[in-house]
């Protein structure tokens, strides 16, 4: 309610539930509760007659999204998951750029941070980060995963290992390591943590032509051609544009025009059975094949 004050204080509309929000002619919502409520909340707003746009993970797993999947069908909605990295104009220009390292060997991506330095302002015991289950570099950083099978292809099967160190006393993974061969040949290798100093957000495609890195924290992006010299572009881009183009992109798409950066209802189901598969692997000590619902 004091958000709701705030707002109407500065001019803007506002509606104490969906209902209200429906009756008052808006069309698109936006589901950035908790983990653990994306499934209720995103059906509750399907069933108001929404389109939606639910923050990543789409849900704790590949069959609560997949659920909201068919939901969204029968309902005649559309359904779109927050993943807003596809939205960095430095990670379009890498995508761009890769076709010229030639044929993919070997991928690397990392993505690792200090858990307590996220939220100074809250204790990061009390976050969904730290509940098993709802949190866990797995989900929180599935970001990885989306744009890798956004650029390389979903796997068929993959190995994963997944720790909690017991360095911050939670009950979710602390670290997460994923590895599989797409379908081109190429080892996809990714690293994710709540446990490193200074942040880190990268990848790296090697290729028989070269090599192309991307920084995803700097907005930088280096192509490494034999014989040739380092070609580097920075973005100037800050992360409140980067959400501004993903809602512009949505928009956009409700009133009919595509953009195939927007993560699909049927990418965060896959994105979460890709997670699905790595606990199951981490448990069984083996690759595992990944079941897509």
């Amino acid at each position: 309610s004091s958000r709701l004050a705030e707002l109407e204080e500065q001019g803007l509309s506002t509606a104490a539930s969906l209902q209200e929000a429906a009756a008052d002619g808006a069309k698109i919502a936006v589901v950035a509760t908790d983990t653990s409520r994306h499934f209720e909340d995103t059906l509750s707003a399907l069933s108001q007659g929404f389109d939606v746009l639910v923050e990543k993970p789409m849900a704790v797993d590949a069959a609560q999204a997949h659920r909201i999947s068919e939901q969204t069908e029968k309902l005649g909605r559309q359904v779109f998951v927050g993943c807003v990295l596809r939205f960095s104009q430095a990670l379009q220009t890498f995508r761009e750029l890769l076709p010229a390292v030639g044929q993919l060997h070997s991928v690397r991506i990392e993505c690792q941070s200090y858990l307590p330095d996220w939220r100074p302002q809250r204790p990061y015991q009390q976050s969904y980060s730290a509940r098993s289950g709802e949190g866990g570099v797995l989900l929180d950083l599935i970001h990885e995963i989306d744009y890798a099978g956004w650029i390389y292809g979903w796997p068929v099967t993959l190995q994963g290992n997944l720790r909690n160190l017991d360095r911050l006393g939670i009950d979710s993974d602390e670290v997460a390591e994923l590895t599989w061969e797409a379908s081109t040949g190429c080892i996809v290798s990714i690293h994710l943590d709540y446990l490193s100093r200074p942040p880190r957000r990268r990848m790296k495609a090697h290729g028989d032509l070269g090599t192309i890195a991307w920084d995803g924290i700097s907005g930088t992006v280096q192509l490494m051609l034999a014989e040739t010299r380092v070609q580097e572009s920075r973005s100037a881009q800050a992360t409140d544009e980067m959400f501004a183009a993903q809602i512009f992109a949505l928009v956009n798409c409700i009133n009919g025009e595509s953009d195939p950066r927007l993560a699909t209802g049927s990418e965060g189901v896959k994105a979460l059975a890709v997670c699905d598969t790595a606990r199951l692997s981490s448990f069984s000590r083996r690759e595992e094949m990944v079941v897509y619902p």
